[in-house]
């Protein structure tokens, strides 16, 4: 049962429902190139565009799409126009141009599937759409850093973001934040094994003073006993070249020009690893690299919400406090849960959430909380001095 609660509840992601609406666009090739050669990306549509709703945009993240199964807005379809968009990662021509000389260029490679490009598509995206409409972004782990970079570069055709666990490895380096999986990197698990344990990990007694080797015993074989029923990275013959890139932006957050003294944890060591051949190609041509432009958010006048997850082993839940910080205008939940917010997913408290922040619905909010407090998911202000 314990090993039910910690693994099996463990949903990931936030994924639309299937659509019977695709559209497909043509887009800058590299976006700060004038006059560039146009690729064709796609998006998809639950419903046809009704400019009398508002409109939520998702986008696909290379790394969250192998973990994003169950989670999906179809209470919402209805009453939001909702748009996922696919991206860059899988166009054709990307892939000819990458591959041109008998290898793959792997600085090509970041210069065209790097985050810049591909929050620059969200916004070809929304101009695409009619009435050129101002949105609502909501966007969960690499896909929500996709959505925060978007804010900084377009923040007037925002109305509000919603942030499930932005995965910004460079503010808890910047930080100094300690790794919260120091506890667990003495497990026998490695590469995505090791990933995906951090990924759907929930259990709140890891990696604090208490913590006990039993403890981590006991997270552990429950991991092993469920993990076949769960979505993870699998292994396949081909490169994927966009999770390459991302792993790639992952790890330089994580160790690039550290100000800290704090060791790269296990993870960030194998992303490295993982996306070593554009690693060789940045050590050799120091090729510049996009980062956040924090202080860009400080332009944005609408709402953000950021919901948080204590028990995120991936990401230091303290990013979240400061990541708050940035905004004039923002909202700050922590659930606790792990970074695939499996027990939130589990509640099917999501889509009352999200709905309640768009619409500012007083009374819906407060509903929602107490439903939250109810199935001891709100993590409370008064508990911050006993984590």
């Amino acid at each position: 049962m314990i090993a039910f609660l910690l693994f099996l509840s463990a949903i990931s992601g936030i994924y639309p429902p299937p659509s019977d609406t695709t559209r497909f666009l043509l887009v800058p090739l590299d976006h700060h190139i004038k006059n560039a050669r146009k690729i064709e990306i796609s998006y998809t549509l639950m419903h046809p565009y009704n400019k009398q709703k508002e409109t939520i945009l998702l986008i696909e993240d290379p790394l969250d799409k192998y973990f994003q199964k169950s989670i999906d807005l179809q209470p919402l379809a209805d009453e939001f126009n909702i748009v996922h968009i696919k991206g860059r990662n899988e166009a054709d021509a990307i892939l000819e141009i990458i591959n041109t000389s008998g290898g793959i260029n792997w600085g090509k490679a970041y210069q065209l599937l790097n985050m810049d490009q591909q929050v620059r598509d969200i916004e070809w995206v929304r101009r695409d759409l009619p009435g050129d409409p101002s949105v609502h972004l909501v966007g969960f782990s690499g896909a929500a850093a996709y959505l925060h970079h978007y804010l900084g570069l377009f923040p007037e055709n925002v109305r509000t973001l919603i942030s499930f666990n932005p995965l910004l490895f460079d503010l808890q380096k910047n930080l100094g934040f300690s790794n919260p999986s120091q506890c667990l990197e003495t497990i026998p698990l490695e590469n995505t094994h090791y990933l995906d344990f951090l990924w759907y990990n929930n259990f709140g007694g890891l990696c604090n003073e208490s913590t006990t080797t039993k403890d981590i015993e006991l997270v552990y074989s429950s991991y092993l006993k469920w993990e076949f029923l769960l979505p993870i990275i699998k292994k396949t013959n081909s490169i994927d070249l966009a999770l390459k890139v991302r792993f790639f932006e992952h790890s330089y957050g994580l160790a690039y020009n550290s100000t800290s003294n704090l060791p790269i944890s296990k993870i960030g060591k194998w992303m490295k690893q993982e996306s070593q051949e554009i690693w060789k190609e940045f050590e050799h041509l120091q090729f510049s690299v996009y980062g956040m432009d924090y202080d860009r958010w400080l332009d944005f006048n609408g709402k953000t919400l950021i919901v948080g997850a204590v028990h995120d082993k991936l990401l230091s839940r303290f990013c979240y406090d400061v990541l708050a910080e940035f905004y004039l205008n923002p909202t700050l939940l922590l659930i606790r849960d792990g970074h695939s917010f499996g027990k939130l997913a589990g509640s099917m408290l999501h889509n009352n959430l999200i709905r309640s922040f768009i619409n500012n619905d007083i009374k819906e909010k407060v509903t929602v909380y107490q439903l939250l407090q109810d199935k001891g998911l709100l993590f409370n202000t008064k508990d911050r001095v006993r984590y």
